[in-house]
């Protein structure tokens, strides 16, 4: 994409500010399957492999506000050089794996087990590169067990989401200290659902 209009946030000034980049690069390939690997089980597999590069040879942004160790070359005006980083919350690559085993009951109903994962490699934060502000890798699963009725207008279910506890930094906050947010930890519920 030629003049990529990217958004500059935070920083030490704590603003927002619009560059146009002379050009983005992304290349990629995505593949997605379903199959029922038995009557009863449905797994479905979805990934993607994702190439991104700014490409603005000029093209400078502001560091961090909070004394971060930026990796990217300066301009000598206090700002850095981002050309060939990747674009912001752009993983290479992600992965995502559902499986559903059904057990039918007697009365028309229907026992079920269900998980998905989710992973998706490091991502950096920013249009800068810096160590503090990359997102390590995560790896996230969920799990589901339930019983619904009534040609599925009914469920009753117990839940986890994160069961493994992977906790890690999805985003930040760079304009006066090393601030990270990060994702939501497990969980465990009971959930009841009417369609109607």
């Amino acid at each position: 994409m030629k003049d990529l209009q990217l958004t500059e946030v935070g920083g030490g000034a704590n603003s927002n500010t619009l560059l146009s980049a002379d050009k983005a690069v992304g290349r990629g390939v995505e593949l997605s399957l379903d199959a029922y690997l038995t009557d009863n089980l449905l797994v479905t597999l979805a990934g993607s492999v994702n190439d991104t590069k700014i490409k603005d040879a000029d093209l400078a942004v502001s560091g961090c506000g909070g004394g971060c160790t930026v990796t990217d070359p300066s301009n000598g005006s206090g700002q850095y050089l981002i050309d060939g980083n990747p674009l912001p919350q752009a993983p290479k690559y992600i992965v995502n794996l559902t499986a559903r085993y059904g057990i039918p009951a007697a009365n028309g109903g229907e026992y079920f087990v269900y998980t998905d994962w989710s992973y998706r490699s490091k991502i950096n934060f920013f249009l800068y590169e810096s160590k503090e502000f990359t997102g390590k890798s995560l790896l996230e699963g969920g799990l589901r067990v339930g019983y619904s009725w009534g040609n599925g207008k009914y469920e009753a279910a117990l839940f986890g989401r994160n069961i493994t506890n992977k906790i890690v930094a999805v985003g930040g906050i760079d304009f006066n200290n090393l601030t990270g947010f990060i994702n939501e930890p497990r969980t465990w519920g009971a959930q009841f659902r009417a369609t109607f």
